[in-house]
């Protein structure tokens, strides 16, 4: 008996020091366009690192996030991401930790993308990358969960898989990005929106608007999006009735906030 008890709290003990944490390497690249071959300048640059944990309940997938989002490139098209490192869940929360996915994603205002898999070199000091991007093929759901993501951001602090959430939240750039993001959106799907008489997009967009203190561009945004629920007949219905209401105090709200901004 005291022979299995010692066996057993060695291995506990070897769990606990063995592979404990996970270092990434730093990261180096440069985007290029995929057609011209040219550096890419102030493209959004993300890292994350996903990982599975077995647990008692099961298995808990996580994504992290390798570096604070108010990464870009420059005029070389030029990134750099440090090395960091993550502490794996310890015993007896989890019983053993692995690196599902790691990669680095690139975006632009213009809609432009691309990705690169750096799940093999998971335990290298340094590499260096070169990410070729090219127009996105998003559907309307994609192009709009994409939009969720900017805006919960811009908000709340929170990038997708940032907890806490980015300190500061998103700078002037990001959400200069998020607002030209939505009004493509608008633009492209604009019959979608008119045809289903609403859109909540364009509603986030009025509220981007106001925290870059374009208190005109807001409330011209709102009612916008009341003119659409009109012609559409849908306040004819309680819930859309509500929905305008709320709408309306809104730009009563910002007309107080403009009329302070004159004066």
């Amino acid at each position: 008996m005291f022979n299995k008890m010692m066996v057993l709290v060695l291995g506990i003990s070897i769990f606990g020091i063995i592979g404990c944490s996970i270092k990434t390497p730093e990261i180096r690249g440069v985007v290029l366009d995929e057609e011209t071959k040219q550096p890419v300048e102030e493209a959004w640059i993300t890292a994350t690192l996903g990982i599975k944990t077995k647990t008692l309940g099961g298995e808990v997938h996580k994504y992290l996030s390798v570096e604070v989002p108010h990464t870009r490139t420059d005029k070389s098209g030029r990134f750099s991401i440090p090395s960091r490192r993550f502490k794996k869940p310890s015993f007896p929360v989890g019983f053993g930790t692995d690196i599902e996915t790691f990669g680095v994603g690139v975006g632009t205002v213009n809609d432009r993308g691309g990705s690169i898999d750096l799940m093999k070199d998971i335990g290298r000091r340094k590499v260096e990358v070169t990410i070729y991007i090219k127009p996105e093929e998003r559907t309307e759901s994609e192009y709009f969960a994409h939009l969720q993501a900017l805006y919960n951001y811009c908000l709340t602090g929170r990038f997708v898989v940032e907890v806490p959430p980015v300190e500061g939240g998103c700078d002037e750039w990001e959400l200069n990005y998020a607002i030209t993001k939505h009004e493509r959106y608008l633009e492209r799907f604009k019959k979608v929106v008119e045809e289903r008489g609403y859109s909540t997009a364009l509603d986030q967009l009025a509220y981007l608007y106001e925290k870059k203190d374009d208190y005109g561009r807001a409330i011209e945004t709102f009612r916008k999006s009341i003119t659409i629920m009109e012609m559409k007949g849908l306040l004819k219905f309680e819930v859309w009735q509500r929905n305008k209401k709320e709408i309306e105090w809104k730009i009563s709200e910002l007309q107080k906030k403009l009329e302070g901004v004159k004066k």
